[in-house]
């Protein structure tokens, strides 16, 4: 690897924003080059090793380079379509509980990676994936409800309005998703939900 190789990887991962997951696939630059300058800056704390390939970049302290959550580094595993958090991290990501998981959960419409510290749950649903994080974390809360929640539905209702109104959640989405779903109570507290919004915002 040229020292001027080197240069252009370094300033690509410059220039990528603090708290960003980088792939080295994403990375310019001939493969072996970008494997050897990311692990390198690794090495020297620049950046944060989550597996092979995948690396964060956290800001850096006298205490070293910040680490992050194990629910995000799940969803960068995985993959941002069709995952997202489930059981209590649904619920706390939703605002719906105060309960912090000692356990990361993540649901997942594919392969279930092996990733230490984290419980995947496999759902056979493709569809979900067309869904974002927050998309798949209302569905699972819906799938769940009322366990793990400590709001009703008005509350819960609430909430996912919010998230629509963000562009975060888009309810025709869910409602197309929910309809290859195997649980009947997700579709059911799903329409409950839906018929405390705004006629607009579900069509």
């Amino acid at each position: 690897m040229t020292a001027s190789i080197a240069a252009d990887i370094r300033a690509s991962v410059e220039a990528v924003p603090v708290g960003t997951f980088i792939r080295s696939a994403d990375v310019p630059g001939p493969r072996a080059a970008v494997n050897t300058a990311l692990s390198r800056l690794a090495r020297s704390g620049c950046l944060v090793r989550v597996r092979n390939g995948l690396y964060w970049k956290g800001a850096t302290s006298r205490f070293g380079p910040g680490r992050p959550g194990l629910l995000d580094a799940a969803i960068a595993v995985v993959g941002v379509d069709g995952a997202g958090p489930s059981g209590w991290s649904a619920a706390h990501a939703l605002g719906l509980s105060t309960q912090l998981p000692a356990t990361p959960e993540v649901a997942i419409a594919g392969p279930v990676p092996s990733f230490e510290g984290v419980r995947f749950h496999k759902r056979n649903n493709l569809a979900r994936r067309s869904l974002g994080f927050w998309e798949i974390a209302l569905l699972e809360a819906l799938r769940s409800y009322p366990a793990y929640a400590e709001v009703g539905l008005d509350e819960l209702a609430t909430r996912a309005c919010s998230l629509s109104a963000e562009g975060k959640v888009r309810f025709p989405s869910l409602k197309s998703a929910a309809r290859s779903e195997r649980s009947p109570a997700l579709r059911r507290n799903l329409a409950a939900v839906m018929e405390r919004l705004p006629g607009d915002m579900v069509q």
